[in-house]
């Protein structure tokens, strides 16, 4: 089964508003599929191993903002527009906890606290948009809790099942 853990967030106005002025450049992702992905996991055979693993996490609840916009791997040169996601030393942190549970599993790229608005197919100038939302607050929610979700891949898009939710302290 494909699977991830992420922080699942709420659908946002603000942020619709953003995927909907950018559609034409790519894949956009849903609202409701909105999250932090802390670490893809890829295809796993045992999920209720990695479920109960993840249950020995121990973290605080915390307050999450996403704000500003960014391209990966560049703004200039990018594939992928995100919006950024703070504090980064408790996302950071939190990741490494999942990671070091999952260890098993080798992280597919260093880990970069954001939320993925849209894929292009082909390397685009995001530079623009980047910096008309610079310094937009699109979200300021708390955190309290993380899930391990499963993905299915099909021609309309992913549709994500939610696993296990695992609550913050």
């Amino acid at each position: 089964m494909r699977s991830f853990v992420a922080i699942s967030l709420p659908q946002n106005d603000l942020l619709t508003r953003v995927i909907s002025e950018n559609k034409n450049i790519g894949k956009t992702v849903e609202g409701r599929n909105m999250h932090l992905t802390l670490k893809f996991l890829g295809e796993i055979s045992d999920a209720d191993k990695i479920a109960d693993t993840l249950d020995e996490i121990r973290f605080e609840k915390f307050t999450l903002t996403l704000k500003g916009l960014g391209a990966f791997p560049s703004q200039q040169n990018g594939r992928v527009l995100f919006v950024m996601a703070f504090p980064e030393d408790k996302l950071g942190e939190l990741a490494a906890k999942v990671d070091s549970r999952t260890r098993g599993i080798p992280l597919d790229h260093p880990f970069t606290p954001h939320i993925t608005l849209l894929r292009a197919k082909e390397r685009r100038d995001f530079s623009g948009v980047i910096e008309k939302y610079g310094q937009t607050v699109f979200m300021v929610q708390d955190v309290s809790s993380f899930c391990l979700y499963e993905s299915k891949l099909t021609p309309t898009g992913p549709i994500y099942r939610e696993i296990r939710r695992y609550q913050l302290m």
